[in-house]
């Protein structure tokens, strides 16, 4: 079921009175889901109730799987939509009805069906079959996603910044040849770019290059350095998975593909409600930034001082840094990616902020648009995070 709001045909303006019948409970669904009350909406249905919409390739089987798809839909939909009931038909134990639905009082393309609905002699749904216009496949998921993107584009215009930064990231850094970034793109699979990929995997942390030298690979130290300060602002992101349970997958990713994960969380993220914070012990704890903090100076330390006799003094060394820069794309990728950070890191602090009920947002706000040590600076200072429960 696509809608959110329900106006009845008629001329009446309104919701129609309620009839001792089946429909009473076909009714009573519809005002719910014009209240966004899906606990009452789903108390219209029986336990074992089915409902089958035609857009998915199975129906929902209980209360739960049912509450979860009403709550999914509901979140993703823009408050513009409504479902419009052009008929109903209540023949006693069954309820037929065709509708439409609009958008700001106009009727959207591709948006009209009927639905069938089964109700017991009590009254409760036991079974309800949606069938909107015919589609060449079975979106889903796939559609309420899309449908859901387009929705909080159109509430908020402002994730078109994050959107537009993800596109040219992607084609540039992946795609393009001879534009922006130097060197070979990923589609040529140059061997000498997964062997650097491969060398600072192995120097991961500055661990093994500082411990034994000898037994691991010899990078450039500006370049470590570098790759060791991304992975450590990426690992400070790991502060904010309360946003949403989407968001962890995006922070492992983000060690790897960094922006692509980032920048494409922030133009399509679902922010949790408050019912679903769960404080993390990781993203609570104030250990994390203070470790990132220390891979920041290490890192530092590294870029000036590390493999002196095979990069000599801070003037050679900047030299020969500069011109792996103008040739090298994995190495200008990481500029790339600490100026995205700067310039998107504070862009989940509002709802973090919302979330830990901080009634004066600005000082937080504003310590969290320092980049990096700014966001160390809020994840140690910000107040903890209470389950609803536990309030």
């Amino acid at each position: 079921m696509l809608a959110v709001v329900v106006v009845f045909g008629g001329g009446g303006g309104g919701a129609l009175a309620l009839q001792p019948s089946s429909g009473n409970a076909v009714r009573a669904y519809f005002e719910a889901w014009n209240r966004r009350d899906m606990e009452a909406a789903v108390a219209c249905f029986a336990e074992d109730a089915t409902y089958e919409d035609t857009q998915y390739a199975g129906a929902f089987r209980g209360k739960a799987a049912l509450r979860a798809h009403l709550l999914r839909v509901a979140a993703a939909l823009p408050e513009s939509f409504e479902f419009v009931v052009d008929g109903l038909a209540d023949a006693g134990d069954t309820v037929g009805v065709r509708w439409h639905v609009e958008s700001n009082g106009k009727a959207l393309p591709f948006a009209r069906g009927c639905s069938m609905y089964e109700c017991d002699d009590g009254g409760l749904i036991v079974s309800g079959f949606d069938v909107p216009e015919p589609a060449p496949f079975k979106p889903g998921d796939a559609g309420l996603a899309l449908l859901s993107f387009a929705s909080n584009l159109i509430k908020e215009p402002a994730r078109l910044a994050p959107l537009a930064c993800f596109v040219v990231y992607c084609q540039q850094l992946f795609l393009a040849e001879g534009q922006l970034l130097p060197g070979p793109s990923a589609l040529q699979l140059d061997p000498a770019t997964w062997i650097e990929v491969r060398d600072l995997s192995l120097n991961f942390w500055l661990v093994g290059p500082m411990l034994a030298p000898a037994a691991f690979p010899v990078v450039h130290p500006c370049l470590e350095a570098l790759f060791n300060v991304v992975l450590a602002w990426s690992a400070l992101f790991a502060g904010f998975l309360a946003d949403s349970p989407a968001f962890l997958p995006t922070v492992v990713g983000m060690q790897f593909l960094t922006n692509a994960f980032y920048l494409n969380y922030l133009a399509t993220r679902q922010v949790a409600t408050t019912l679903d914070v769960r404080p993390n012990p990781v993203a609570e704890s104030k250990a994390l930034p203070l470790a990132m903090l220390a891979v920041f100076a290490l890192s530092t330390y590294w870029f000036f001082e590390g493999r002196v006799d095979d990069f000599g003094d801070l003037p050679t060394r900047l030299d020969s840094f500069w011109a792996l820069l103008s040739q090298d794309r994995l190495a200008s990728s990481f500029v790339v990616d600490l100026v995205l950070y700067a310039l998107f890191q504070s862009w989940l602090v509002p709802d973090d902020l919302d979330r830990r009920g901080v009634a004066d947002k600005m000082p937080l706000r504003l310590l969290a648009s320092v980049p990096f040590f700014g966001l160390v600076g809020y994840l140690l200072a910000r107040p903890p995070l209470i389950a609803p429960d536990e309030g």
